[in-house]
């Protein structure tokens, strides 16, 4: 979750300067989608399942959650998504660059060992051997920048 609410609040941080305030809702939202209709659709299914709450053990898990990740963190689904409404609407709303800049921020950001993004999903396999967000320094150094642009932006 707070991997999460850390990707709204980058969406928050990068679009502030580029979108009028009602979309910045809209950038905001595309920029926390990927866990919210992966691991947060995941997260109520465990807490209705009754399931303890906290870091999941990956062989409980079902094959669902993992797909769910894998459609929310593709880059190959997001260009598909971009091509389709490039067509209908003739352009790309900005707030929707949200979302690919959550898949790029995941993917040096998840190790290996623990949820690995699908940024190739479902064409191949790999995925890079990145640090995890959840390393004390790393979390750190995230939320540290946060507030530092966030105090920026809000009172400059």
């Amino acid at each position: 979750m707070v991997d999460t609410i850390s990707h709204g609040l980058w969406s928050f941080i990068i679009f502030s300067s580029a979108i009028v305030f009602p979309y910045m809702w809209l950038a905001i939202f595309f920029g926390m989608m990927p866990d919210l209709f992966s691991w947060t659709i995941y997260a109520l299914y465990s807490i209705f399942r009754r399931k303890r709450f906290g870091k999941p053990n990956l062989r409980d898990i079902p094959r669902w959650a993992f797909t769910l990740y894998g459609i929310t963190h593709s880059i190959f689904v997001c260009s598909f998504v971009f091509l389709i409404v490039y067509l209908l609407f003739h352009h790309i709303p900005i707030y929707l660059f949200a979302w690919p800049i959550h898949i790029l921020f995941d993917i040096p950001t998840h190790s290996r060992k623990f949820l690995p993004t699908p940024f190739l999903w479902p064409f191949f396999k790999w995925k890079f051997p990145g640090i995890s967000w959840a390393e004390p320094w790393l979390l750190l150094l995230d939320w540290l920048l946060i507030i530092v642009l966030m105090v920026r932006i809000l009172l400059f």
